[in-house]
């Protein structure tokens, strides 16, 4: 009789507990362990970390800083699979921008300034690889699932636009000593510094642009212009004590080639002749650094501090047969002491000082300015090779010591040679081949010495500045694939094939004929 009674009764019992929880269904299913809200400190540190482009990848080989030469690490070829994707990067961006907003009345915040330059940042680095890409209807969540491609064009002329704002935001910011920055890993939250590196990218923006310098649309010349005239709007880097750099912790955060990755990795990567005969042929001292003399060469009675003792390999050569004579001693090996001795290594600079540099002066080079706080474009061509030699460690004259591994040193217990090398920088200057002339000559020069200043740093950057003007010639044979090629760009991200169908196709029919074409021209270089 009692279970009866239980029966009956459990129906109206269910019916007490509905009526209970009615209206309260979203309260009963939050987690109380979940946050809700995030700092915007904590968003940016994320952000900063997804800005980071690591050395020791497939972005230097494409840069022919170094090569690959045994297989089972990969290759050298420029057979280009997606570009990088960083919307989920930006998403973050917008969170940052509106938990900030939340903490702050203010209409100028810092979070707000620098989700400008994130935007200009990550939207033209995701252009410069594939062309035109997904920006105005992008990052709209489930209001729009299939946004439009916003041609390489507006992507500039938008993110110019972004950055010149940052710029006066961060400029009303530094005004008023603002302190509310937080979780910044590259300035330890100066927004003084963020202003210097906005302006820095965004000249190097206009460079990337050197093809449309015509275009009225955009104004390059009288942009460059503008930003050199008026340093107290548009203050720039002044040292590399203003690089936006990486620098790597030990244990949390290692510097890809250390202690650890020496049996791994020390012998599998050589020097590309790209770099070091640039390097070689303009008897540059970086060599000594950043490289270590070919052992075949020493062995045979070359002197080991002799630019005649370094030897990169070619990057077209089969890769077969780059092994052999790697393992035969015949190149040169990435320096071991520089790279391999500690955790922490070099610091990866993104947006350098010496870079800088380089872009003012091919600008005045170029005609776009006539002279800028440092002087003419020979004065901010000097100014960029000291301060990439100071980087390193080399003094404009007197002497450095140059380290190389001991022949039959062990990895686990490297020993080193060291060896006095003098450097007097008016000597090295005072070359035909270095000195600055005026003209093409002097575009040339002027890219040759980006080019070296930027070994394992700043990402894709000297690709893309090949690829824009053939400087320095980066050459290719079977072990390049691609038919001997320079790939021209990145293929889409893989889910804007099946998620964004419609726009894709005519993305890529308006560009590369309907193919996802790596060997496609871009409107950026045309």
């Amino acid at each position: 009789m009692k279970k009866l009674i239980y029966l009956r009764l459990l129906p109206f019992v269910a019916l007490i507990l509905l009526a209970g929880c009615e209206g309260n269904f979203d309260e009963l299913n939050l987690n109380s362990n979940k946050p809700t809200t995030v700092p915007p400190s904590l968003l940016l540190t994320g952000i900063l970390n997804d800005l980071y482009d690591a050395p020791a990848g497939d972005y230097e080989k494409w840069d022919q800083y170094f090569l690959i030469n045994y297989d089972y690490y990969g290759n050298n070829q420029y057979v280009f699979g997606e570009g990088k994707d960083k919307y989920a990067t930006l998403k973050n961006v917008i969170k940052m921008e509106e938990e900030a907003a939340k903490l702050y009345t203010t209409e100028i915040n810092p979070y707000a300034a620098l989700g400008k330059f994130f935007r200009a940042y990550f939207f033209t680095q995701m252009s410069l690889q594939m062309g035109d890409i997904p920006m105005t209807e992008a990052l709209l969540g489930g209001t729009n699932l299939n946004p439009v491609y916003d041609s390489q064009k507006t992507v500039f002329l938008q993110s110019l636009k972004w950055l010149d704002e940052a710029n006066t935001q961060l400029g009303t910011l530094v005004a008023q000593s603002d302190t509310r920055l937080a979780g910044d890993i590259y300035f330890g939250n100066s927004v003084a510094k963020w202003q210097k590196t906005v302006n820095a990218y965004r000249l190097r923006l206009l460079v990337h642009l050197s093809k449309k310098e015509s275009d009225t649309d955009l104004n390059i010349k009288s942009q460059f212009a503008a930003i050199l005239a008026d340093p107290v709007k548009y203050p720039l880097m002044t040292s590399t004590d203003d690089n936006l750099q990486y620098t790597y912790i030990n244990p949390t955060n290692k510097y890809p080639e250390n202690p650890g990755s020496f049996g791994f990795n020390a012998l599998r990567e050589n020097s590309s002749a790209t770099y070091v005969g640039l390097l070689t042929k303009l008897m540059d001292p970086r060599v000594f650094v950043t490289t270590e003399p070919a052992t075949a060469k020493v062995a045979a009675g070359t002197s080991p501090t002799s630019f005649n003792a370094f030897l990169g390999a070619d990057p077209g050569e089969d890769l077969g047969i780059m092994y052999v004579k790697a393992n035969a001693g015949e190149y040169s090996l990435i320096n071991r002491k520089h790279y391999y001795e500690t955790f922490t290594g070099e610091p990866s600079v993104q947006i350098g000082y010496p870079e800088m540099c380089f872009n003012i002066a091919e600008a005045i080079n170029r005609g776009w300015a006539t002279k800028g706080a440092l002087g003419t474009a020979e004065d901010y061509y000097k100014a960029g090779i000291l301060a990439s030699w100071s980087s390193y460690g080399i003094p404009a004259s007197g002497s450095f010591t140059a380290y190389f591994i001991a022949s039959g040193s062990p990895g686990s217990t490297a020993v080193y040679n060291s060896y006095p090398v003098n450097t007097p920088f008016d000597t090295y200057y005072a070359q035909s081949s270095v000195k600055y002339a005026a003209g093409a000559t002097g575009l040339t020069e002027i890219l040759n010495q980006r080019y070296l200043a930027l070994f394992r740093h700043s990402g894709l950057e000297s690709y893309f500045t090949y690829r824009r003007t053939g400087v320095p010639n980066f050459t290719t044979g079977p072990g390049t694939g691609n038919s001997e090629r320079i790939a021209k760009r990145f293929q889409y991200i893989s889910t804007e094939r099946t998620a964004n169908t419609v726009n894709y196709k005519a993305a890529l029919t308006s560009q590369f004929a309907g193919n996802d074409d790596i060997n496609g021209v871009m409107w950026i270089l045309k």
